[in-house]
Order: structure tokens, then sequence, then C-alpha cells
């Protein structure tokens, strides 16, 4: 996800927000800087670029109410992080068993088309308030395809 919010910054590591673009990029993500916050996306040059920046910031920040952004260009599937979502594991029995799912359970995530997908966020723990937020979705991810901010 960094790289596409990447290709809509100059990537000219001008240091003028005092850090390269690919550390402004993940900044982006995070919701800790603003495109504003890039003197040289403000040039007019870049007018169409921050335009497009700003519809990807806002989808990106509709997409997932639980903090998931799931960048299907580095997803192969696997499906570890089915395995270990706490949800998977306290309401599915296939999950406990180390195994995927089973089509009709409700779930968090699901594998559509060998991509993982947000099946169903409203059951991820992350969104109760007395949970701690659980990262393992995120932290077993061997492709680093789940970010949750």
């Amino acid at each position: 996800m960094i790289r596409k919010i990447l290709e809509h910054l100059p990537q000219t590591d001008c240091g003028m927000c005092g850090m390269t673009c690919a550390d402004f990029a993940g900044f982006l993500l995070s919701g800790d800087l603003s495109p504003q916050d890039c003197p040289g996306l403000q040039e007019e040059a870049y007018s169409a670029r921050r335009a497009d920046l700003a519809a990807l910031l806002e989808s990106l920040a509709a997409r997932a109410k639980s903090g998931h952004l799931i960048d299907p260009d580095k997803c192969t599937g696997c499906g570890i992080c089915l395995i270990v979502c706490e949800y998977h594991v306290a309401n599915d029995p296939e999950s406990r068993r180390g195994k995927g799912p089973a089509k009709d359970a409700k779930v968090v995530l699901r594998i559509v088309n060998g991509r993982v997908v947000l099946a169903d966020e409203t059951l991820c723990t992350r969104l109760l308030q007395a949970a701690d937020k659980c990262s393992k979705c995120q932290d077993h991810c061997p492709t680093q395809a789940i970010v949750l901010i």
C-alpha cells in the first residue's frame, strides 16, 4: 500500500518535510501526516497527483474500520492470517484445528481468488473497546501484506 501512495508523491526525496518520500508515504498511511505536510506536493506541477492521492487516502480510510489495510499485490494467499485470527480461533472449529474456516462460517478474513479479503470486519476483536488490540494477522503475515493502522 505504501508503494501505491508513493506513486502519487513527487518521489524526489527533497527532504523539505524532513524525510524521504517513502517514509512520508508510511506516515500518510498511518494518518500521522496529511498530503499538505509535503511542501513539494503543493507545487502546481503535482496538482493531479495531489487530487489522486487525496482520493486514495479517502478510500483507504473508508475501507477498514478495524484498521486492516490489505495489499493484494503482496498477498500470496497462504492463509496464515486466517489460522491465527483470534476471532477465528475462538469461534470456528476448523480454524482451531489449523485449517481454514468453513465456507459458511462467519469470519473476519477469507481467501478469495488467492488473496485475503475482509469478509466481515465487524467481527474483528480490534473493534471491541475492552480488548487489547490484536495484531496477529499482521504479525504473522510473511509478506507484510496486512498493515494495521
